[in-house]
């Protein structure tokens, strides 16, 4: 069974028939390290699934690259913004490490939508998932100083944190490489 097809069970049911339909529209990548899923202003793309691998999805602002999420292994992914509102993206999702990705196109994904209730209810239950997490970065981005949100993010992602380069945690966090380090001193 296709990592893609475990992850939506999670979510809900999947019939036999939508597990059919899923795995005939899967598209499978294999990236190298700086290799790009989604960039700034691209229209047509896809959902996610990271099978093996790092990503990190980032605003580029005044030449100025801020972080702003990092996927890992057995996560769904996406650029809400272009997938829901099939308007140009406004993030990149870069690789950071070589990966193995599982892409369901969107238009693919709003036919499943269509043609299977049981997928509807799938895709609400991600999306209230997301929703619960862009609420706790906005949280921990309003409330925490960067030290707590630095220490949360040890906490929550130990190994994984030991693979994202220093420099993209720092703007992760909203601070400079300096600041990090002096935080890590701590």
């Amino acid at each position: 069974m296709s990592v893609i097809i475990r992850l939506f069970e999670q979510y809900g049911y999947v019939s036999p028939i939508c597990r059919e339909a899923i795995e005939k529209y899967i598209q499978i990548y294999h990236k190298k390290k700086g290799d790009f899923l989604l960039r700034k202003g691209q229209i047509a793309g896809s959902l996610f699934v990271l099978e093996k691998g790092l990503v990190r999805g980032y605003y580029e602002q005044k030449n100025k690259q801020i972080d702003i999420w990092f996927g890992f292994e057995n996560t769904i992914l996406g650029s809400t913004y272009q997938m829901y509102k099939s308007r140009p993206s406004l993030e990149y999702i870069e690789c950071l490490e070589d990966c193995t990705v599982h892409a369901l196109p969107n238009e693919k994904l709003l036919r499943l939508y269509k043609d299977f209730p049981e997928f509807n209810i799938i895709g609400r239950r991600f999306t209230e998932d997301y929703c619960l997490l862009l609420e706790e970065r906005a949280y921990q981005l309003q409330t925490m100083s960067a030290a707590e949100r630095y220490h949360k993010l040890l906490r929550d992602y130990p190994e994984a944190v030991k693979r994202i380069p220093l420099g993209n945690i720092a703007s992760y966090l909203g601070i400079t490489q300096e600041t990090l380090s002096r935080i890590r001193k701590i």
